[in-house]
């Protein structure tokens, strides 16, 4: 029964059964403590497993297990706030469970719980070791429900049912067509009470009255249990003569012929699935009277408890009359819906009256489908009302509602707020289709408008009946526009940029297909309004996205040979992402053809081949929008150029290049040794000087590797937990001489790692030195390499002009896989991480530019989880050319279960000023997390308080970035 049924589930008094604490939902421990004499511990896909030997311990915050011998999974529950986990033991011989004042024991018990806290293994000897073939892990499985599930199959029984062999559940299932024409019976129930009577209604019929604990279950033929308990009920037959009932088989024959019943006194209600994903309910009425015949029952101050499948967490609705229509149609009055238990819940809707029916969906996807109409709504927080809305009706299915999130809040660049997403087919009331899924947005800015968005996501595929071959596809349309009256704040002090259109939008698809044969293709288009709107609302894209652009991708690839094509073309007068902003354009390739050869081997193996070629049509589609009109100040820039540095043109130029690498790699005792050989050809049709160049590079080079370790095994100190030493010392040098025909400033610069290369003469010593020890413990013994130092030292004759390298004052950089591509400055760099211990970490680097004797960047910083309350990280960061130091640090702190802190902060040393601080606390409730959050950024001028609410299971759930980033702030 799917989680849009909660009233159902009040109203299925078909069968009635005691409530047992061991079907009723419970809130997730705080923490799963687990103690054996031995441990065995491995991971199976997203759940890690762990086989003990006892004796056993296992405490959770409500209960307390033990037994000679246990296994216990451990999964994550996705989409949960809090990291939630399902905790699932199985407990072998002597086992027994004491939660309060209840107690349970025999010889195999099986629990299942929720943690979404801490969770402890404490054991003498605890071994990383799969024992899914051991006679213990086989005995644990099969008394596991989910691994006793197969196709056709019913699940294991768990619990109170197995020690009630008289339940049955051989009948159909009931209709669930609405009737108010009686029918036969449809199901037989079993009944136990304290003490029984009979009697003859007015109608000439005979009730049976029952008292002292009246339970009664039904199995239903599907495999859901329904269970209910009173102090008091009467069943109502057909029966006419009280002889028919006669001596011991009168019970069983009002069990078969029972047509209604009214129950009263702490009447409860819990419904077990059969279907695990789906949820379980509970419910607590005063009194309760269900008509077996037309599907027609009352209940008075009904409380429903149903568990939503998906995020697992509970609902419960508060009714104060609840009335069943037919099967699946239901209306409530006075109706209270939270997801928390409390009498008094953190936050609730309030309907004065409600309408609820459901059907079937026919997609095993959604479920059941569940139409609602509620009049009067009143949003509350602590019972005190906080919005008003008439009317609200809709539908949703097991996948979720219409709302997929709210966030609210405030910030100097848009005012105060409200951004929502909503299901596209759930809002329509229709069901989604598989593989696709649609979303929109509403939002609402008080500083700047209105805007709406669209979001699709959809995939899908077959493979050929003939070939077996796969033609998969996937894509995604995003678009979002805003009737903008604000204007554009970017931060860096730089000016408000005010847009020429109040209409601002952009829009991006992209599609990826899979053909037969190794081939790929991909396409994108896109659009944007103007220059500032992505900076301005989509600051992450426009910093680390593609730019919006149309582009096609064609790729051919079997082993080692790839063949390509790519185009694409900028239809806007401006730059669409950050990467260009300091260039000023955009490289249009119209197009660009590939053929790639990676790692052939040549003459029985003896030589390595590289080959990659590119031919290319390549156009600067340059900005026509100035830096004053992106609201940089006369003294600003973007950046410096990294591409276009020696002039632009209109024209649109012709480039091949084609580099060949021949590798003879061997080895001379302890060490490898492969020399190789390069060359390049790269033609233009047109260079800065208007004529044709022809640059041909030729290089050749040699690298050297070995490794030698010396071990201590009599090394030993606890404070720097260290046992056993093992020093691993790796020695590389490379060097590498080239010469060209024609230097990198004589040709258009259009890419990096083509038009940018040098023809230098370098050198490249380095050292890498690792210790290693043992850590863990007894039965726990691992490898770890506790420092790492490298350092290396770049020396480079021939370099460019200082003009070419500016700024002259950053490190160089040797790449052995593209000698070429080397950044030719001298310098020493070192990078060093020292583990202390598993809980704290110190790094550092240092780049030493030799040429100008400074100190080129230098970094330290200390990264440490203290125990499960404290965490802070502290650093510092020194960049020479800018002669500016920069340190940071960040404290997260659990006050309490229910409290925690969060700061951090960075202080510009060098200017003596303060970068960004922000201070946040976080409450906890039951199913509720409120955070507040004080912040200011000097970077971007922005500064002021965030207050975040996060309910458990509204939408698709919140997290903190999300809000922070709602209102056009940095991601």
């Amino acid at each position: 029964m799917p989680c849009g049924r909660i009233v159902a589930i009040a109203l299925i008094c078909l069968c009635l059964a005691p409530l047992f604490a061991f079907g009723q939902y419970q809130p997730p421990s705080e923490f799963l403590s687990i103690t054996a004499d031995r441990a065995y511990t491995w991971s199976n896909g997203s759940t890690n497993v762990a086989q003990l030997q006892g004796p056993v311990t296992i405490q959770t915050d409500r209960a307390k297990m033990t037994a000679d011998r246990a296994v216990v999974w451990i999964t994550p529950l996705p989409g949960t706030v809090l990291d939630q986990q399902r905790a699932e033991i199985a407990l072998i011989g002597n086992a027994a469970v004491e939660q309060g004042s209840i107690s349970r024991s025999g010889d195999v018990l099986f629990i299942e719980t929720q943690i979404r806290s801490t969770i402890r293994l404490t054991a003498q000897s605890r071994i990383a070791q799969n024992l899914t073939d051991s006679d213990l892990y086989r005995d644990a499985s099969a008394i596991r429900p989910v691994d006793n599930v197969v196709p056709g199959s019913e699940p294991a029984q768990r619990g109170w049912l197995q020690q009630r062999p008289w339940v049955t559940a051989s009948l159909p299932e009931p209709t669930t067509a609405p009737t108010s024409q009686p029918k036969p019976p449809t199901m037989r129930v079993s009944i136990e009470a304290g003490r029984s009577g009979s009697l003859m209604t007015p109608e000439g019929t005979v009730a049976a009255l029952m008292s002292n604990g009246v339970v009664v279950v039904q199995s239903n033929a599907n495999g859901d249990v329904i269970q209910l308990q009173a102090r008091q009920a009467m069943l109502f037959t057909p029966l006419a003569s009280l002889e028919e009932l006669g001596g011991l088989e009168g019970l069983k024959k009002i069990e078969q012929a029972v047509t209604a019943a009214y129950l009263e006194g702490d009447v409860r209600i819990v419904f077990s699935p059969r279907e695990r994903g789906k949820g379980e309910q509970r419910m607590t009425a005063d009194r309760v009277y269900y008509d077996f015949t037309t599907d027609r029952a009352v209940l008075t101050d009904a409380v429903v408890h149903s568990i939503e499948p998906r995020m697992q967490i509970p609902m419960i609705l508060r009714a104060r009359l609840v009335k069943q229509l037919s099967e699946g149609e239901y209306k409530a009055e006075h109706v209270e819906l939270s997801t928390s238990s409390f009498a008094t819940p953190t936050y609730s809707i309030y309907s004065d009256r409600a309408y609820v029916r459901q059907s079937d969906t026919g997609d095993p996807r959604l479920g059941s489908r569940t139409v609602f109409s509620n009049t009067n709504n009143v949003v509350k927080i602590f019972h005190a009302p906080v919005f008003y809305w008439p009317w609200f009706t809709g539908s949703l299915t097991e996948r979720g509602g219409p709302l997929r999130n709210i966030l609210i809040g405030s910030s100097r660049g848009f005012g105060t707020g409200v951004r929502t997403t909503w299901g596209v087919f759930e809002t329509l009331g229709m069901i989604p289709p598989k593989d696709l899924d649609a979303a929109y947005h509403l939002d609402y800015f008080n500083d700047r408008g209105l805007g709406l968005g669209l979001d699709v996501d959809y995939k899908g595929g077959f493979v050929t009946e003939t070939s077996k071959q796969p033609w998969n596809f996937q894509g995604d349309f995003t678009a979002y526009g805003i009737q903008d009256h604000g204007l554009d704040r970017l931060g860096g002090q730089r000016r408000l940029v005010q847009p020429d259109d109040e209409l601002r939008y952009h829009a991006v698809w992209e599609h990826q297909h899979f053909f037969p044969e190794d081939w790929q293709f991909q396409v994108r288009a896109s659009t944007v309004s103007d220059p500032t709107f992505l900076e301005q609302y989509f600051r992450k894209d426009f910093n680390d996205g593609l730019p919006h652009d149309e582009s096609i991708y064609v790729k051919h690839q079997t082993g080692t040979e790839a063949l390509t094509l790519f185009a694409n073309a900028q239809p806007h007068d401006f730059v669409t992402n950050s990467d260009s902003l300091q260039e000023g354009f955009e490289v249009e390739r119209y197009p660009e053809l590939g053929y790639y050869r990676t790692g052939d081997s040549l003459f029985d193996d003896q030589f390595t081949a590289f080959s990659a070629n590119t031919v290319s049509a390549l156009h600067f589609k340059q900005s026509d929008t100035t830096l004053a009109e992106l609201g940089f100040r006369p003294t600003q820039t973007p950046g410096i150029a990294s591409v276009g540095t020696t002039g632009v043109t209109d024209d649109t130029i012709l480039r091949g290049d084609f580099r060949e690498e021949l590798d003879y790699p061997f080895n001379v005792g302890q060490f490898k040794v492969v020399p190789y050989v390069m060359g390049r050809y790269t033609p233009y049709s047109d260079s800065p000087d208007g004529s044709q160049e022809e640059r041909i590079f030729a290089g050749a080079g040699v690298k050297l590797t070995t490794a030698f370790w010396k071990v201590d095994d009599s090394a030993k100190n606890e404070l720097f937990d260290i046992h056993r030493l093992r020093h691993v010392v790796e020695p590389e040098l490379n060097l590498f001489t080239s010469a060209e025909s024609v230097d990198r400033t004589e040709v258009f610069n259009y890419d990096e790692n083509v038009d940018q290369v040098n023809d230098v003469i370098a050198a490249q010593l380095a050292l890498t030195q690792r210790w290693q020890t043992k850590r863990g413990g007894a039965g726990r013994w691992r490898s770890v390499d506790f420092f790492t130092l490298r350092t290396e030292a770049n020396f480079f004759l021939n370099q460019p002009d200082d003009a070419v390298l500016n700024p002259t004052g950053f490190r160089g950089l040797f790449f052995p896989s593209a000698p070429e591509l080397s950044i030719p400055r001298n310098s020493i760099n070192v990078d060093a991480l020292w583990r202390a211990s598993d809980s704290t970490a110190i790094l550092s680097d240092m780049q030493w530019n030799i040429d100008d004797q400074t100190l080129a960047t230098t970094s330290i910083g200390m990264a440490v989880q203290r125990d499960a309350r404290l965490s802070y990280f502290l650093g510092a960061r020194y960049i020479g050319e800018l002669n500016s130091t920069i340190a940071s640090y960040a404290v997260n702190y659990e006050l309490s279960p229910k409290y925690s802190v969060r700061f951090a902060e960075s202080v510009d040393l060098s200017a003596r000023k303060n970068q960004s601080t922000t201070f946040t606390i976080v409450r906890k409730f039951d199913r509720f997390i409120m955070t507040f959050t004080l912040f200011y950024d000097a970077v971007d001028d922005e500064g002021g308080f965030r207050f975040g609410i996060y309910p458990e299971g509204l939408g698709y759930g919140l997290t903190s970035d999300q809000f922070q980033q709602a209102f056009g702030g940095q991601q």
